[in-house]
Order: structure tokens, then C-alpha cells, then sequence
């Protein structure tokens, strides 16, 4: 949507009500990517909410295999993700985070990028 309408607003107030109310997720993960996406620090935010111990995560040094290390985590639980600031397609395994199904009952919202 537009820019100014309230969608930062909006995904904030969702983001405190799924961190302060009990829920299915096990994991809430609040992400802002921006107009030039920065891979490795979504990644962070991820790795920050998942608790990946410090040693695991820094012995992985390319993109891919922290990509990886996020994927075999997440891949185990039910979160939900907040993507922020979005411009244009993101790819979700290229962070390493695994697409909501039935199955695994994860959910990813974002809101749809401001019309130029």
C-alpha cells in the first residue's frame, strides 16, 4: 500500500500482541528488509530470535550455510514471521526459512509494497 497509511504501525502492533499473549508460535521473528534487501542481516535477526549458540552460528561463514543452519532450526518449529519495508520479491530460502504449509503451521506476514 501507500506509504504513511500505517502498515509499519500495524505489523508492530501485531509483532507486541503475538510477544505478549500466549499463541501457537514457539517463535516471533520481526524483520525489516528495505529497498536493497541485506541477506545476512535478516539472517541475523533470525539467528538473534532462534537462539543459535554463538560458536554454531559464527563457524558458518557463507550465506548458504547460515542459510542452512536457520533452515534445520526453523524447520522444527511453528513461528511466525513479520517481514517489514518490503519493495520487491524476497526469496524465504535464501535466508533459509522454510515456506509455511498445513504441516508445519508457520505463518509469514507482509504487507504489500508502496506503489510508486
Amino acid at each position: 500500500g501507500m506509504g504513511g497509511v500505517g502498515k509499519t504501525t500495524l505489523l508492530k502492533k501485531i509483532n507486541n500482541e503475538f510477544l505478549t499473549t500466549s499463541n501457537d508460535f514457539e517463535v516471533v521473528i520481526w524483520a525489516v528488509v528495505s529497498k536493497s534487501p541485506d541477506i545476512e542481516k535478516i539472517q541475523q535477526v533470525i539467528w538473534n530470535k532462534l537462539e543459535i549458540p554463538r560458536d554454531k552460528w559464527e563457524t558458518r561463514s557463507s550465506r548458504e550455510e547460515k542459510a542452512a543452519e536457520i533452515l534445520r532450526v526453523l524447520k522444527r518449529k511453528r513461528f511466525i514471521m513479520l517481514l517489514d519495508d518490503i519493495w520487491e520479491g524476497l526469496d524465504l530460502l535464501e535466508m533459509g526459512v522454510p515456506r509455511p504449509d498445513t504441516e508445519n503451521k508457520s505463518k509469514i506476514v507482509f504487507p504489500t509494497p508502496p506503489i510508486p
